[in-house]
């Protein structure tokens, strides 16, 4: 219950007492310092004619950006600039989604990363009516920067 009185039916109590949305993954800890918005460190969005994907990138600039279209897979990869006079070697961010070839042109996707945050637009093929499904699995693959091809 928030100190007004009112409470939300989209907030639970966490151990700690802070409101976490109940739609946060279990083992992505709530940004203690971001006052509004999904807590998630990525979400997507569904519209009528494409896929959004949101993904946060902190301090990442968007001339880092590198992203490339394999089949139905697309790769993307972003490094947070080191700071010496922090003694901060900066963060490495990089992911591999996978779509369903008969739902969406894959090879028609953009990405874009602005202010730290990456988008990725992939348009759904016209006609097909197949709900999206999201399935997340942690894979013992090694796709690298070395493997972009230049």
């Amino acid at each position: 219950m928030s100190k007004s009185g009112s409470s939300s039916g989209n907030i639970s109590q966490g151990s700690s007492g802070i409101g976490v949305p109940i739609h946060s993954p279990p083992h992505i800890p709530r940004n203690r310092f971001q006052k509004s918005g999904n807590q998630a460190v990525y979400e997507l969005k569904e519209t009528k004619d494409s896929v959004i994907y949101r993904v946060d990138l902190p301090g990442c600039p968007a001339s880092d950006l590198v992203y490339w279209i394999d089949g139905n897979n697309i790769h993307f990869f972003a490094d947070e600039p080191a700071m010496s006079e922090y003694d901060h070697d900066g963060r490495k961010y990089g992911g591999t989604m996978v779509f369903n070839p008969v739902a969406y042109n894959v090879s028609e996707a953009k990405a874009k990363l602005s202010d730290g945050v990456l988008w990725i637009t992939v348009p759904k093929v016209p006609g097909v009516n197949i709900k999206l499904t999201v399935i997340e699995k942690m894979l013992n693959c090694r796709i690298t920067r070395d493997d972009v091809v230049g």
